[in-house]
């Protein structure tokens, strides 16, 4: 877990208003202000901190390290943002820093063709008096906005919007292994629901996560690989909730609010993306950093 100290700088990191919710309020008798805080802090956290994997692209020496203390500096120090595991393993040492009980576990997402793949994925269980919750800060787009109840059925807002999301228990076929709980996510009540990633509820351990993440960071089948994405969700300060996302993929940025979308740029060099990931995401690449992806599949070769 981090210190006392760390998680100030964290709080500071995501703008969270520690004077409405201070941390004495997390407290195992104080159990509707510990779900509040730890719901504020997930909104917070998804609409400050984004999603990228630009550390496979705009590096000298593309590496993702699950060390809780280079994610820290990366994350906090560096205003960069990261992919699930990073960034669901901060928050874990954190809500672990602040009190709360959490375990860390797995997930299989589902791909492109609509079938599982393996392990690509992290979640965060977290108890709260009787209660267990789902919660994630490391998904991107369709990922949750708030803590989930793990109860079968229970519909849950993405934001305040019109998307909704949910978890739905499924029974196993043999009785040797155990069931799954699978995050779904719906456009409106109008649309069909999409299963997102399934979990379990076994404890996944720190080296778990490490070949998980090779996995993830290194296979050329891996779309993080050759695919520049960066995300982050837009916090709404009057309804103080989520209505919507700002995406960076490859070398269009977009921003989706409610069921508007525009499209905010349109890359065709390094620097156009370079200037793109700073004004829309904060994030600020170094030249050693902007050098890294020269000759690799990811880089812009137009004309300015």
């Amino acid at each position: 877990m981090y210190s006392a100290e760390q998680i100030d700088s964290y709080l500071s990191r995501i703008s969270f208003p520690v004077k409405k919710y201070p941390k004495s309020t997390v407290a195992a008798d104080r159990v509707d202000e510990s779900f509040k805080y730890l719901s504020q802090l997930q909104k917070c956290h998804l609409s400050s901190i984004p999603f990228e994997n630009l550390a496979l692209h705009y590096s000298p020496a593309p590496k993702i390290s699950l060390d809780k203390d280079i994610v820290y500096d990366k994350i906090v120090r560096k205003a960069r943002g990261g992919y699930c595991m990073e960034l669901n393993l901060l928050f874990a040492n954190v809500l672990k820093g602040l009190g709360y009980e959490v375990v860390q576990t797995g997930a299989r997402v589902f791909g492109a063709s609509g079938e599982l793949d393996g392990w690509n994925h992290q979640v965060n269980l977290v108890r709260i008096g009787d209660t267990i919750y789902a919660v994630d800060v490391g998904f991107g787009g369709p990922g949750q906005t708030r803590p989930l109840p793990l109860t079968t059925g229970v519909i849950s807002k993405w934001g305040a919007t019109n998307a909704e999301t949910r978890l739905r228990f499924q029974e196993p076929s043999n009785p040797m292994v155990q069931g799954l709980w699978f995050y779904e996510h719906r456009i409106s009540e109008s649309h069909p629901w999409s299963p997102i990633y399934c979990f379990g509820m076994t404890e996944f351990l720190p080296n778990d996560f490490q070949v998980m993440s090779f996995a993830v960071s290194a296979s050329r089948a891996s779309w993080f690989t050759y695919k520049v994405l960066c995300m982050k969700m837009l916090l709404d300060e009057e309804k103080d909730d989520i209505t919507g996302i700002v995406v960076l993929t490859d070398k269009i940025v977009k921003r989706r609010v409610q069921d508007k979308s525009e499209i905010l740029a349109e890359c065709t060099t390094e620097e156009q993306r370079v200037a793109a990931l700073k004004e829309h995401f904060g994030i600020v690449l170094s030249r050693e950093e902007q050098a890294g992806i020269k000759g690799t599949a990811g880089e812009l070769k137009g004309e300015a």
